[in-house]
């Protein structure tokens, strides 16, 4: 039988139509009652339902925990086994065999349960080392720590790849990747490529922009890239994050005139972006040279970018 400690077990409505059990009552009265259901508890919570009596100090802690004398108790379990015929006992265990009766079926679905359970944990072994088989026919027949390894190896190089989503400055000089402190590199690209991607955006950027009381023609939307290019490289900015550039692209749009052809605009006639420059107390930068190199514009942004973090840090 299990050794699990079984919590419950059933209590008749009506115990008192048992003859064997009407004899026990109308000898102990009610206090008889009583402990023939303290000790049935008793029983329930035993491996097997059956208490190991071989401890000579068996009988004590039972009428301890029954709340009753040592005589008494051994009386009571006397005249159970010998006059009610209620118990059975041996020279090692005290039982109630109608109580083992009655817990069968809980013990049968118990061997059940754990049979189900040892051919589940079976079936899912065999369907793992068959996926691990698989596995290691398809690495070239590894070991599993090899195989373990090689996938950690894979995953980590899937990893670098997006989050490295953009082109380092020695494989190309339109983009600069500046550290800020232990964090991730910022991806900063030149303003044709940064217009480039965007145009490129059919799903985030070019139908927001597309769109009744915005640009109407489509041909239009590069020459307004174009001309927000211009007004960067009039400000002084020639790289920039990606993110910002469209957010700065569309600010600035905001209060451009619409109606005029992108193609003639002019930043020194810009009088909206100029103005907003002077109420933010900027000072209005002159334009650059027309053919300042790229390297030369992406380490001014790095030490720009480096002079502004050393006063953050400050």
């Amino acid at each position: 039988m299990s050794k699990k400690f079984t919590p419950w077990f059933p209590h008749e409505t009506n115990p008192r139509s048992n003859r064997k059990l009407k004899a026990l009552f109308n000898t102990y009265g009610g206090a008889g009652y009583g402990y023939w259901w303290i000790l049935q508890e008793i029983l329930c919570s035993q491996p097997g339902y059956k208490l190991d009596i071989t401890d000579e100090f068996a009988y004590a802690e039972l009428a301890d925990d029954m709340r009753c004398d040592y005589a008494y108790l051994e009386k009571f379990i006397g005249d159970c086994v010998n006059k009610f015929h209620l118990l059975q006992n041996d020279d090692t265990h005290l039982w109630c065999p109608v109580l083992i009766e009655t817990l069968q079926p809980l013990e049968e679905k118990r061997a059940r349960l754990s049979e189900y359970g040892k051919i589940g944990a079976e079936k899912k072994k065999k369907k793992k080392l068959t996926a691990s088989e698989n596995v290691r026919v398809d690495e070239g027949g590894l070991t599993d720590f090899e195989a373990e390894k090689k996938r950690e190896e894979n995953k980590t190089e899937e990893k670098s790849r997006v989050e490295d989503n953009t082109i380092t400055t020695s494989s190309s000089p339109s983009v600069v990747n500046i550290k800020v402190g232990k964090q991730q590199p910022l991806p900063f690209a030149t303003l044709d490529e940064l217009k480039e991607r965007a145009l490129a955006d059919t799903v985030h950027f070019v139908p927001i922009h597309l769109r009744a009381g915005c640009i109407a023609d489509a041909a239009q939307l590069p020459l307004w890239l174009d001309a927000f290019n211009k007004w960067l490289r009039y400000g002084g900015e020639h790289v920039k994050n990606e993110r910002d550039y469209r957010l700065h692209f569309n600010n600035w749009l905001k209060m451009q005139d619409l109606t005029q052809n992108p193609a003639h605009y002019n930043p020194l006639t810009d009088n909206k972006t100029a103005t907003t420059h002077r109420q933010r107390g900027r000072p209005m930068l002159p334009s650059p040279p027309p053919l300042t190199p790229i390297e030369e514009a992406l380490r001014l942004q790095r030490e720009e970018t480096e002079r502004a973090l050393k006063r953050l840090r400050e």
